[in-house]
């Protein structure tokens, strides 16, 4: 999709004091690696070329590595908008963190950022430190889950949530349900709001003209519930052989699943095509969404689905699948985890055509809260409440 949308009217900044007229207001949203292809560095991509389309915004991004060939940005990026890495090796939080802190201070104080928007709290650790007593301002922008950032699987995410993020000037989250979990959780918090990711509303197509594809998009890992597609692909292709399943995306558990593929002799219906350049492309011949994943804050590519038209089944994990689909309407949302109750539901939708159409037809329904207008202006009141 172009990211690079005409912000609507309303989407515009409010008028600022003259005194502040001099200089546009810097914001800078640090990464892991912008480069990358995932729903975290989309979102990033979608906000901060929405900004930098505003006058009142200078954008940068940074990025602790960019580790792509060529040092492209796998997602587009406004060419206003200019991008560098703190280092040239990747590193894990830990003790090594320290080192970067000073080099990341004086970026801050050479660049005169306003704001600094962490893309993932793990983030926090460098640029809380980094940003102590001067002018820059840190936004912690949650995207994951409260329930997985405490989790007793991912111990050092637990500590820095608790102990840096809560020292950051403002706190993101994508849902209320998951600002809620924050303000229940934690006695001490900044200013904490939710505001969901982006998505643009994909052309329109005619239902009945696509492919008999079902899609998964996401990372091969064991977070996103490879295991429970496999068994559900399974159930579901060898009663249903006319159908394909497609899985666009790249992780440690492909070699896995390949392999599982072959032992259930799979390899002409259930698809791995790894990283595409262009999801869009699939995501438009495609019918049926799933997402078996076993945690999420908001999945963009769910979003992306139902921008898409597609009817969606999607586990109803604690937080995301649903705020985006109504069970019934555009989707059915499974007992979490239930894989045998969601090749079922998805066999209801291959046995009947007319069930599927109306869930197509009716993808759109609630996607206003989710477009990219409306997600700007939120993001524009928090960035103009300056801290004192």
């Amino acid at each position: 999709p172009n990211y690079n949308t005409q912000i609507s009217e309303k989407a515009k900044l409010p008028a600022r004091p003259r005194r502040e007229l001099m200089r546009k207001m810097k914001v800078c949203f640090f990464s892991g690696d912008i480069t990358r292809s995932g729903g975290t560095e989309r979102a990033a991509c979608m906000i901060a070329n929405g900004l930098a389309a505003q006058k009142d915004y200078e954008v940068c991004v940074l990025s602790l590595v960019e580790q792509a060939a060529r040092k492209r940005p796998f997602l587009y990026l406004d060419s206003k908008i200019s991008h560098e890495a703190l280092g040239q090796q990747w590193i894990q939080p830990g003790p090594k963190y320290l080192a970067l802190i000073p080099k990341l201070r004086r970026f801050m104080k050479q660049r005169e950022i306003d704001w600094m928007i962490d893309i993932d709290i793990v983030l926090d650790a460098l640029a809380v430190p980094a940003a102590y007593k001067s002018k820059t301002n840190v936004i912690s922008w949650e995207h994951f889950s409260f329930g997985y950032e405490t989790s007793k699987r991912f111990g050092y995410r637990n500590f820095i949530l608790r102990y840096v993020t809560t020292k950051s000037n403002r706190i993101i989250t994508l849902t209320e349900k998951d600002r809620q979990a924050y303000l229940h959780g934690i006695r001490r918090l900044p200013p904490i709001r939710s505001i969901y990711n982006p998505v643009e509303k994909a052309p329109s197509k005619n239902v009945q003209n696509k492919k008999q594809w079902i899609i998964t998009v996401g990372r091969l890992v064991y977070e996103k519930g490879i295991d429970y597609l496999l068994h559900t692909a399974e159930i579901v292709l060898k009663k249903y052989p006319d159908w394909q399943w497609l899985l666009l995306g790249d992780g440690d558990r492909k070699e896995w699943l390949n392999t599982q593929i072959q032992k259930r002799h799979l390899e002409k219906h259930l698809l791995v095509k790894g990283k595409v350049a262009d999801v869009d492309a699939y995501l438009a011949q495609a019918q049926i969404f799933v997402l078996t994943s076993r945690r999420e804050g908001l999945p963009m590519c769910l979003l992306e689905a139902k921008a898409h038209g597609l009817a969606c089944v999607s586990f109803d994990i604690e937080t995301g699948p649903d705020e985006i689909i109504t069970d019934g309407v555009n989707g059915f949302l499974i007992p979490a985890y239930d894989d045998v109750k969601m090749a079922e539901k998805i066999g209801q939708l291959l046995e009947h055509a007319n069930l599927r159409y109306t869930f197509m037809e009716n993808a759109a329904f609630g996607i206003e809260k989710f477009r990219l207008e409306t997600v700007l202006q939120q993001w524009n009141e928090v960035l103009l409440t300056r801290c004192e």
